[in-house]
């Protein structure tokens, strides 16, 4: 008799399974816990989840297999989730926190434009265009939605899987062996205060990270009082340079305070803000407060840097912002709200915030970034020059691999 219950209750809970074209069975997505053996419609969906956001679990087939496990896994390590490779509510929940739509949904805002949209979001004005069916000459409104492509960013399973940062290191040497272009890169983790660096230490053309010493001078000058962030400097003809940044379409003799100048030169890349700052602080004292910093390269006649100095002059600016939070902490804030979004954040989860600066010639591609990852803060500088330096180019894709690989591993160990 005991026996007979027991088979009448499992018969009363056994689901009503309905299955859909795929022969799979139907789940909504996040109705019950998924685990190794699990199978249906909402494992689907969990893979291509991951998979879009690069934590890879292979072919996408509906069953949670090892694969699925892996990335499930890779997941919650990166999420600092208990890492039992079991979809739950907490494993759900940081999944949809965590992952970029693609095509994201935007509203246009004020004063935006379509090229800083497409740079905010890592893709080109073609495919904006082509996402939402403009022509080019198309105006856009405030609030007007737009669909922006957002691929992810995958790499091999077998260049990230390192266990430590040397094998990090090697995986992507391996990486930029299949390649052309010359490549540096140099890591701090900011908590352990362990490196690694690949030609780290060489000289690499700047193009526009010169703006991090050059804004974090300013800031030390007007944190120690010396340079009036309200003080107003007008742009002359001599301060003009094409290229990125608003002020080349404002008429000569306009002024701008020091602090607005700042402001455009990280988050535009203003070239003529730049040039302004450089007037007022004098580039001889600009080259000695380089040399303070204990930088190996230094600009005598070129504009050249190294990862190295890179990554130490993010982290001084870092240090220095947290003593002088009032003065400093607009430039850190200026890092973090640049409208360059195309390379080393490009992969990483939308809520992580990154203080970055970009810089690009048309043989350079570089980035130079502090990645604010909950636990495990990190400085990653990659600089690529003898490169193509058109958006979205291989380069870009180079950057966004080392960027995923370090990303994954810092979430996983």
């Amino acid at each position: 008799m005991l026996f007979l219950y027991l088979l009448m209750l499992a018969v009363v809970f056994v689901p009503v399974i309905s299955y859909g074209d795929s022969g799979l069975p139907q789940f909504q997505f996040g109705s019950r816990l998924l685990y190794t053996g699990t199978y249906g419609t909402d494992v689907s969906e969990l893979q291509s989840i991951l998979n879009s956001i690069g934590f890879s679990t292979g072919a996408i087939d509906g069953v949670f297999g090892n694969n699925t496990l892996n990335g499930v896994l890779a997941f919650q390590k990166a999420e600092n989730l208990v890492a039992d490779g079991i979809v739950g509510p907490n494993t759900y929940n940081a999944i949809q926190n965590a992952s970029w739509e693609n095509p994201v949904v935007y509203y246009v805002q004020p004063n935006d434009n379509i090229y800083f949209i497409a740079k905010k979001y890592g893709t080109s004005i073609q495919d904006i265009l082509d996402e939402n069916g403009l022509s080019d000459n198309a105006s856009l409104y405030v609030g007007e939605k737009l669909l922006i492509p957002h691929p992810p960013v995958t790499v091999p399973q077998q260049l990230d899987n390192a266990s430590n940062y040397q094998e990090l290191k090697d995986n992507i040497e391996t990486l930029l062996s299949q390649h052309t272009g010359n490549y540096g890169v140099y890591f701090i983790d900011l908590n352990s205060g362990e490196t690694f660096d690949i030609n780290g230490y060489d000289s690499f053309i700047a193009a526009s990270t010169y703006k991090v010493p050059l804004n974090f001078y300013v800031y030390t000058l007007i944190t120690e009082g010396k340079l009036d962030p309200n003080m107003e400097v007008q742009y002359t003809s001599q301060d003009y340079e094409g290229g990125s940044g608003s002020i080349q379409y404002d008429p000569v003799g306009t002024y701008y305070t020091i602090r607005e100048l700042s402001k455009k030169s990280i988050e535009e890349s203003d070239n003529i803000a730049s040039n302004m700052l450089m007037r007022v602080v004098g580039y001889d004292n600009y080259l000695n407060f380089i040399e303070s910093l204990g930088a190996y390269v230094i600009p005598y006649s070129d504009n050249v840097t190294s990862p190295r100095d890179l990554s130490i002059y993010m982290e001084d600016i870092l240090n220095y912002a947290n003593a002088h939070s009032s003065t400093a902490g607009e430039l850190l804030s200026y890092l973090e709200n640049t409208i360059y979004n195309d390379r080393i954040s490009y992969p990483l989860p939308s809520n992580i915030t990154v203080a970055h600066k970009i810089g690009n010639l048309s043989n350079v591609v570089n980035d130079t970034a502090i990645v604010f990852y909950t636990q495990k803060p990190y400085i990653l500088t990659i600089m690529g020059n003898n490169v193509d330096g058109s958006d979205n180019s291989d380069a870009y894709t180079v950057i966004r691999e080392i960027s995923k690989m370090v990303y994954d591993f810092q979430g996983s160990h």
